[in-house]
């Protein structure tokens, strides 16, 4: 995979996806998801496919998706930890994406204004950058804990420019998802699309 980075412009604050940007880690969650819903009894095809097109979401909200959409009766609370505790289970395995780390990395030297903004929970967004050994970089960190609306929605990454004190318009994200990329529009942000690890 080739990513291009730095973004063309020149940008106030950067904001970065964590699952499949910063982390090579959409392998783990896809692993847990498989679990869970095997667990639990749900009966849909739950294929890499179907996962990605969703990814970005937060757990209890993409079980919701699921009752909805694909004939599913699951608990999302009860599914959503369910997830999260397989995943803590191998969360361990977790890699960086060398360039994405290196980009922050280079940002965070040059005293730059980053944020992370991603669907997961606190716990696990935390966990995951702890593993990838770059939580340090980051003053801010937006998780679905902290917003009322996951992405697609804008809140997720509006709420880290305003914890950066950067104007939307004068900020980029770098994701992943579709989810990623429609949130980045909604907020009136740059983007830069990449591809899920």
């Amino acid at each position: 995979m080739e990513i291009l980075l730095p973004p063309p412009g020149d940008f106030a604050g950067y904001i970065f996806d964590c699952d499949g940007t910063l982390a090579a880690s959409m392998h783990l969650h896809y692993r847990a998801w498989k679990q869970a819903l095997a667990d639990h009894g749900a009966k849909v095809d739950f294929t890499w496919e179907l996962f990605i097109s969703h990814a970005g979401r937060g757990t209890e909200q993409f079980v919701g998706l699921l009752n909805d959409h694909h004939g599913e009766t699951l608990h999302p609370a009860r599914v959503a930890q369910a997830q999260e505790a397989v995943l803590a289970q191998i969360h361990h395995t977790v890699a960086p994406i060398p360039e994405v780390v290196a980009f922050a990395r280079d940002l965070h030297a040059r005293g730059k204004k980053i944020a992370v903004a991603s669907g997961g929970t606190r716990e696990t967004v935390s966990r995951t950058l702890e593993f990838i050994k770059v939580r340090h970089l980051f003053d801010v960190m937006v998780t679905i804990d902290d917003v009322a609306h996951g992405k697609p929605a804008p809140d997720t990454f509006l709420e880290a420019a305003r914890q950066l004190g950067v104007k939307p318009r004068d900020c980029v994200v770098l994701g992943d998802s579709v989810l990623d990329i429609e949130g980045a529009k909604a907020a009136g942000m740059a983007w830069v699309k990449l591809d899920p690890q």
